[in-house]
């Protein structure tokens, strides 16, 4: 019997909501917050310069020769040549105790690290 009496009330809860068709009266719009991680819209286009009246003059003084020659133009080859590099790091040093019985407390201590890369280095003939 009590079960009877949860489906029929069950059975009058869908039935009851069961929705209809909205009216027009019925329709609101759904405001939204700004939402506080949109971009900001782009900003407006850059003015082009006007052209200057006259034309940019080079500096004084004649052109010299370049002063580095390009390996497609020299006679040589590639080398590479070792650059050694070093740096200090510091590590960690655990703390002991001597024969005499002392502790010596541990820390941090200055520790060089070397290393390097080998340069590519053109070589003329």
């Amino acid at each position: 019997m009590k079960t009877l009496a949860v489906v029929v009330g069950l059975a009058l809860v869908l039935l009851g909501s069961v929705s209809r068709p909205a009216d027009a009266a019925d329709l609101r719009p759904t405001v939204l917050a700004p939402n506080p991680f949109a971009m900001t819209p782009p900003p407006a286009p850059l003015v082009p310069r006007p052209a200057s009246p006259a034309p940019v003059s080079p500096p004084h003084g004649q052109p010299g020769p370049p002063a580095v020659t390009y390996p497609c133009c020299a006679a040589g080859y590639w080398a590479y040549q070792w650059m050694p590099t070093a740096y200090t790091t510091y590590a960690w040093v655990p703390g002991y105790v001597t024969e005499d019985g002392i502790m010596v407390a541990g820390g941090y201590q200055p520790q060089v690290v070397t290393g390097g890369y080998y340069q590519p280095v053109w070589v003329s003939y």
